[in-house]
């Protein structure tokens, strides 16, 4: 998945999933807490490899446990309606500061949701050459390849 898509959530916390999006998604996805304030929709395969990759690691280590508890307590199965849209639930919403203006984003193998106000903040972080320079020199350091 890929791009970037503004859309806006209705009275009633649902929202338009972008047509581009929504044929790689499927009639039946999962939604979950993300990291850096975000929300993630993953294809029944997707999500299904995740739970198998938490559960392959090893139960004993507190950290794994407390990782696989947020994210499977902060999981919805979503099945779209007729007009594409989908109901974000109340609290996912709060946890991530959502209010009315969401960013969908592409990322690969998944889709984040972001809210406006937050994406925008981060997006200007990398903005000028300057900011991306470092950061490409980060993750070269990190032994990240593209």
């Amino acid at each position: 998945m890929f791009g970037k898509y503004y859309r806006t959530l209705d009275d009633k916390n649902r929202i338009v999933i972008p047509t581009k999006l929504l044929k790689e998604l499927g009639e039946l996805f999962y939604i979950t807490i993300g990291l850096d304030k975000s929300l993630v929709l993953r294809t029944k395969n997707e999500f299904e490899k995740l739970r198998e990759n938490l559960d392959a690691n090893n139960q004993l280590d507190k950290e794994v446990r407390n990782l696989s508890r947020i994210l499977f307590a902060n999981t919805e199965e979503l099945i779209p309606d007729k007009l594409g849209r989908i109901t974000l639930p109340k609290y996912l919403l709060e946890k991530i500061a959502i209010n009315k203006e969401v960013v969908f984003i592409g990322s690969g193998n998944k889709c984040e949701i972001f809210a406006k106000e937050i994406y925008d903040i981060n997006e200007k972080t990398y903005e000028n050459e300057e900011s991306l320079d470092k950061l490409a020199e980060k993750l070269l350091e990190k032994g990240v390849k593209l």
